[in-house]
């Protein structure tokens, strides 16, 4: 345990603060049934740090704008004409294909393969503090409007009626989800980081009915992946975002085994 804790301290820190971020931002997700517009958010930060990269601009930057800017213009999309899903299966295929081209004229092949499949063991102190803000914002954020985003999923014109400005709160969750996943991409990846956002949030709400204490057992349970995959990379060598998503995955059929 000596040797997991200096080898993998600041990898731990890192998984664990995404282990939380995203469960919590993840639990509005599921509620919501927007499981497929987390994993488009990611995308577009794939090709936003791609564009960043080609232009010889910061690529956290720009896939932080470029994210945050699609996210309010796909909350927008779903009241008009073009269906959510529509819009966001569209962006999923064409995001993908800019930002691999991009990154492969700007000779970036080695942030192409750390945006698809993250590097939690090549934590930067940097991304460290950018996980921390991104953590301490979304726990307030939930503490503060978590019961109005909740009303607002399942009864959308009562919570209106009750909170005129409900609207505002829900364009600031888009954006702050948005930012989360940028984030959580620097730590497990494009590929992976849906799978933080879904599993662990499935997971909870499948064992309790508490809507209040699932957002505390769904971060309990990503965090525990977190240091159960970080452990069983150090024992067979394999990839730590990936054995941490097996380990959620694992506990999520184990779950729904157990409750047949």
């Amino acid at each position: 345990m000596t040797s997991f804790l200096s080898l993998y301290q600041k990898s731990l820190l890192a998984g664990v603060l995404t282990a939380i971020v995203t469960a919590i931002m993840g639990i509005h997700v599921v509620f919501r049934r927007m499981a497929f517009y987390g994993d488009a958010i990611a995308h577009v930060a794939f090709a936003a740090a791609a564009i960043g990269a080609t232009l010889g601009t910061s690529s956290f930057l720009s896939a932080l704008v470029l994210s945050v800017v699609v996210s309010l213009v796909l909350g927008s999309v779903s009241k008009k004409s073009i269906g959510e899903d529509t819009a966001i299966g569209v962006l999923f295929s064409l995001t993908m294909a800019v930002g691999i081209v991009l990154f492969s004229i700007s000779k970036e092949q080695r942030s192409l393969m750390s945006y698809l499949f993250g590097d939690v063991l090549a934590i930067t102190n940097r991304d460290l503090l950018y996980l921390l803000l991104v953590t301490g914002s979304v726990i307030v954020f939930d503490l503060l409007f978590r019961d109005i985003l909740v009303q607002f999923t399942f009864d959308e014109d009562f919570t209106r009626l009750m909170h005129p400005k409900v609207n505002l709160v829900y364009r600031l969750f888009l954006a702050i989800l948005a930012v989360t996943v940028v984030v959580a991409v620097q730590t497990v990846g494009v590929i992976l980081v849906s799978a933080f956002l879904i599993i662990p949030a499935a997971t909870a709400t499948s064992l309790l009915n508490d809507y209040k204490k699932v957002f505390l057992l769904a971060p309990v349970l990503s965090s525990a992946s977190v240091v159960v995959g970080l452990l069983l990379s150090l024992q067979i060598d394999a990839p730590p975002g990936a054995l941490i998503v097996l380990v959620q995955g694992a506990t999520f059929f184990t779950t729904l085994f157990l409750r047949r």
